[in-house]
């Protein structure tokens, strides 16, 4: 028996363009009548379409599909699901780090109110980062050594920092310089081998204290942002001990305006 493109449409639940599509990709080839280029689908036909839906939903390309459908023998086909069931546990690992990222992140953003202004000692988590503006001028790319576009990839593990140098601090009434780059957790690089080079800095879990702070609109930001937590180590007979770094939690609106919300680790030590 023979079917019109419109009937196929509705046994398969495939849109018309789409079954048009296919044709034109050599996944399916059905008979035209030669008078007027109508197009008629037999079972053969619609056991394709069906085939390759099934194969689409192993997340093979239509290029893939082709290729099994209509090249492949046992062996080839056995060794694309080889492939297959790995790229299924890369997908699977790297679905639950986000969803640990996801969790973090989540918790960060609840405890914004609550820890806004507020400072605590807390054990800074050891990362990785690199700068790529200072101030409001950014470093030209082909500096990086192919570290930016590699880093992009790897968003939402990847995050903006902020890193404030310890003498400007010390000239924060006269002195505003701070630099914005990326970093990313070391658990992250580990888990997916993300590309480090001599750009690169590290930080290890060091003591400091924690705090929120939140600038607003552009061109707000201010190194007298620290000004709270700065004594806060002082009351606690602390001192600094080397740059500042905070991670740009979001940007929302709020009743009094454009916010960013920061959250920043001052590496302390007793006096």
């Amino acid at each position: 028996m023979k079917y019109k493109i419109s009937e196929v449409s509705k046994i398969l639940n495939i849109p018309i363009d789409t079954i048009r599509y296919l044709e034109k990709k050599d996944i399916v080839n059905p008979v035209k009548d030669s008078q007027n280029s109508y197009r008629f689908y037999d079972a053969w036909d619609i056991n394709f379409l069906n085939e390759y839906k099934r194969l689409r939903s192993f997340d093979f390309s239509t290029s893939e599909v082709r290729e099994i459908m209509h090249h492949d023998n046992l062996k080839n086909f056995i060794d694309r699901i080889d492939e297959r069931q790995y790229y299924f546990e890369e997908r699977l690992k790297y679905y639950r780090m986000l969803a640990k990222k996801n969790k973090e992140y989540r918790l960060s953003l609840k405890n914004i109110k609550s820890n806004l202004w507020k400072c605590s000692f807390m054990q800074c988590p050891e990362v990785y980062y690199f700068i790529h503006r200072f101030n409001y001028k950014y470093i030209k790319m082909d500096k990086f050594d192919g570290l930016f576009e590699s880093w992009l990839n790897y968003f939402p593990f990847v995050e903006p920092i902020i890193e404030m140098q310890l003498e400007a601090i010390g000239h924060r009434d006269n002195n505003n310089d701070h630099q914005w780059g990326f970093s990313i957790k070391k658990e992250y690089v580990d888990a997916f081998n993300i590309l480090l080079n001599d750009k690169v800095k590290h930080i290890e879990t060091t003591k400091s204290v924690y705090t929120i702070v939140c600038a607003g609109d552009k061109g707000s930001f201010s190194l007298s942002l620290l000004n709270k937590a700065l004594e806060f180590v002082e009351e606690n007979n602390c001192k600094l001990t080397g740059n500042v770094i905070g991670n740009l939690l979001t940007r929302v609106h709020e009743e009094n305006g454009y916010c960013r919300y920061i959250e920043v680790w001052l590496p302390v030590e007793k006096k």
